[in-house]
Parts: C-alpha cells; structure tokens; sequence
C-alpha cells in the first residue's frame, strides 16, 4: 500500500511537466503549419495543395517563366520564382516578353472560357499603353522609347508579330482578315512653298502587313509602298479587301489588296 502511494505521488508530480510538454509541442506544429500557408503564395517550390490529374499537372515551363497550377482558376505565371500576376476570375495559359523592355504580356482565360491579353507593367518602361483591338488583336506603345508591337491570340497562344520591327502600329481588323503597318525608314525633303521660301519636313515610308485571321502566316505587300509626312498611318476597311487611308495633304488612297496578296482572300 505504501509503494502505491508513493507511486501516485510520484505520478502527479510528473504530470504538469508531461501536459506543458505535449503543449508546447502542439504549438511549434501550428506555427510551422502557419508558417507554410504564408509562404505558399510566393514561390513555385511550395508544397503543392492542388490535386493533379491529366489536365492539372502542377508546375508549367515557359522558357524562364512558370505557371502553377497548370488550368486552375487564380493560378499565377512567376519569373525565377516571383510571382509576376494573378487573378481570381483568370487561368493564365501562356506568357511572352515585350522585345527591347521589362515588360510581359500574358494570355489567359476568364470564368466565361474566354480568351484575352494582359500586360505586367515594368516602371522602367515608362509611358506605355497596351490596349485591345478586337477579340484577337492587341496593340502596344511605349512613348518613352519609340516602340510599338502587335500582338495577336491564335491557337490557344499569345504570339507577337515581328518581333523584330519596333514600329508595328495600326492594325485594323474585319471577319475575315488584318491589316497593320511598319516604318520602314523617314529622311527630310525640301521643298518650295507658293512664296519662294524653302521648306524642310520629314518623310516617311511605310510597309502594310495582311494576315488572314484563319492562318498564322503574315504576308508583307512589298510592292506596296507607302509614304507621308505623319508618322502614323490610319488604315480603314471599306470592304472584304480593299482598304484605304489618308495623307496628310488630305489625299485618300484606296489598295485592293488582292492584287498584292491574292493568296489570302
């Protein structure tokens, strides 16, 4: 009887220390639990809570660029793995760099399965707008530097048209086809005006670019040459394939373009 109630004794001196210890045990487990749900939203090496099946396979590579979940709604597209964007209402599919900036445009998918573009903006890039022509085309200028793109949505990807070309501008669109234009160069031309004064401006030649909406290829009209004292050039759609534009000595032109790209139509 003795030896139980030292026992007993002993056993209840042992227990504060027993539950303070499972205690603080439960505590370190929270906080590395709390600790990991912090750290998920910031890198792709996270652990991933997402299920995956044939359509959802975790992490994407797109050259330097990752999407994670793979076609998840709110998933997010990072770089060395920092998160660039996301959005709750979006599946981003497909990413790309603006040649000659900091900045990236995205392609994506919204709650009504339709596709569109976004940009991810640097500050460095300065004054720059990006902005979307129809549901295919987009277009982007950047003052600061003198750049102008084109992008366009085509086979499930965001693809920039001649990427190579820092003046591609104003595109104009019908069902069945596109059309926008490059500076190919500019000089000065002198010229004398009625009163005998001689007058210097800058002349620039532009080259036209058509695109059946239904093909990936772009067709160049090279025998089409353009020129104007305006740096940009308003190109408008007066039917199925012709289309006109105005110089600014307020002479309108009109190009059938079958004659230059008969392929197409």
């Amino acid at each position: 009887m003795l030896i139980f109630l030292l026992n007993h004794i002993e056993e209840k001196k042992l227990r504060p220390p027993i539950k303070r210890l499972r205690q603080s045990k439960e505590r370190m487990v929270f906080y590395l639990i709390g600790l990991l749900l912090l750290l998920l939203p910031y890198g792709v090496s996270a652990v991933d809570i997402f299920p995956r099946d044939d359509e959802h396979k975790g992490i994407i590579d797109i050259g330097p660029y990752q999407i994670y979940p793979e076609n998840r709604m709110g998933n997010g597209i990072y770089y060395e793995k920092k998160l660039l964007d996301a959005h709750p209402q979006r599946v981003i599919l497909n990413i790309t760099s603006i040649k000659d900036t900091k900045s990236y445009v995205y392609l994506f998918r919204d709650k009504n399965r339709i596709m569109g573009l976004d940009i991810i903006k640097n500050d460095a890039d300065g004054d720059a707008r990006f902005w979307k022509v129809d549901q295919q085309f987009y277009q982007y200028s950047n003052n600061t530097f003198g750049i102008q793109r084109v992008f366009r949505i085509f086979q499930g990807k965001v693809i920039p048209l001649l990427p190579h070309l820092r003046t591609g501008a104003g595109v104009a669109t019908t069902t069945n086809h596109a059309i926008f234009y490059h500076i190919t160069g500019s000089r000065d031309s002198t010229d004398t005006n009625s009163s005998g004064q001689e007058i210097t401006q800058r002349i620039y030649t532009f080259r036209l670019h058509l695109i059946n909406r239904n093909q990936k290829i772009i067709k160049s009209l090279q025998n089409l040459e353009v020129q104007d004292f305006s740096y940009s050039l308003k190109l408008k759609w007066i039917n199925e394939y012709s289309v006109s534009y105005k110089l600014a000595n307020g002479k309108k032109e009109i190009v059938d373009l079958r004659k230059y790209a008969p392929s197409l139509f």
